[in-house]
């Protein structure tokens, strides 16, 4: 049974000096001396307003300072054309929403490359993973503390601690390869004959006459093109299922959490009904509830939805069953908690917990 600990939004205190003392507690000798300690969490997309605040990053990376690591807040780039789609883009929108040296005391890495072209192989043999792509410098670090926003998702039901680690430390070739379970197709008419997608390609399965042609027979279905084709020619596909995608989210969280240091720290405060990926936010679902820290990616986020399970906010109209006792399944129509019971099944936590107030 895993510790959870938990500090409640309603407090005496500052609720950043609540978060220091919760560090203190729960995540005791994740980082050391001279690490090189990555702080993995979302930024924001641009337009959005319920991701976590620089304040909360800012008392975090005094922590891991006073450890005498050397923080840096990373993330990766989003498979979906937006605004954190590449490098440059992506690190303007973290200072629109107020993510610099300044604000946080600590650089801001992307850890795929400009384009998020660029991962890192980490092979896991799990049912659906074979070999995980990740982002390098999240792999490179000695720890890393996984700073979560708890909030809703419309492919996953609810985003925390796995969803940040399994789907945010992905290169984008990783993003695509858990949310899809063919292989990708050309649409000519959008190919311009640049031939990155080649230049990627680990099977040599791309050949051109004239455009993109990709033999199926060869393809190995690591989505490598995907990510390069700068036109979009080699489309995004989302066709795997809920079911599917959530555990290839907890693999892929497997593949960067098995046998490193790393802790996490789930945000519940302004828990809304879809992602920080969207450029907009909705109203919460259920009042702000608190802070959790703990060593176990399953039993944080176990606990994190039961404490919004318990809280009421039946009023929001997105809530089709009044006397529903799971907020998420309700708002995206799915089960959310396969991702804890396959991430139990593959042993990166366990679903049991001890809640420790502090």
């Amino acid at each position: 049974m895993a510790d959870i600990y938990f500090v409640p939004a309603r407090t005496d205190n500052s609720l950043l000096d609540d978060l220091e003392r919760l560090y203190s507690k729960a995540l005791k000798g994740v980082v050391k001396k001279n690490d090189f300690t990555a702080i993995k969490m979302t930024f924001g997309e641009r337009g959005n307003t319920a991701f976590i605040r620089p304040i909360f990053a800012r008392r975090v990376v005094d922590c891991v300072r006073n450890e005498g690591a050397k923080p840096f807040l990373v993330d990766c780039n989003t498979l979906y054309k937006h605004k954190r789609h590449n490098t440059v883009d992506h690190l303007e929108t973290a200072l629109m929403n107020g993510f610099s040296y300044a604000t946080v005391n600590a650089p801001l890495i992307i850890a795929d490359g400009i384009q998020g072209t660029v991962s890192e192989d980490v092979e896991i043999n799990l049912p659906l993973v074979k070999t995980a792509k990740i982002g390098p410098d999240i792999m490179k670090a000695d720890s890393i503390i996984a700073l979560s926003h708890f909030k809703g998702h419309m492919v996953s039901g609810f985003g925390g601690a796995i969803k940040n680690i399994g789907m945010g430390s992905a290169s984008r070739a990783g993003k695509q390869q858990q949310h899809s379970s063919t292989k990708p197709d050309v649409d000519a008419k959008n190919c311009v004959v640049c031939r990155k997608c080649g230049s990627v390609c680990p099977a040599d399965a791309i050949s051109y006459n004239p455009k993109a042609n990709i033999d199926k027979d060869k393809c190995v279905g690591c989505e490598e093109c995907v990510a390069a084709c700068p036109t979009g020619a080699i489309g995004m596909r989302w066709d795997s299922s809920h079911v599917d995608m959530q555990k290839k989210m907890a693999e892929y969280c497997y593949a960067v959490a098995h046998k490193r240091r790393i802790g996490y720290i789930n945000v519940l405060l302004n828990i809304t009904p879809d992602c920080d990926c969207f450029p907009k936010s909705d109203k919460a679902i259920v009042p702000d509830i608190g802070i959790l820290a703990g060593l176990d990616p399953v039993a944080i986020d176990q606990a994190s939805l039961d404490l919004v399970n318990r809280e009421l906010g039946l009023e929001n109209t997105r809530l089709k069953n009044k006397e529903s006792q799971d907020k998420f399944k309700d708002i995206h129509g799915f089960d959310s908690t396969i991702q804890l019971t396959h991430g139990e099944e593959i042993g990166l936590g366990e679903t049991k917990y001890k809640l420790i107030k502090i």
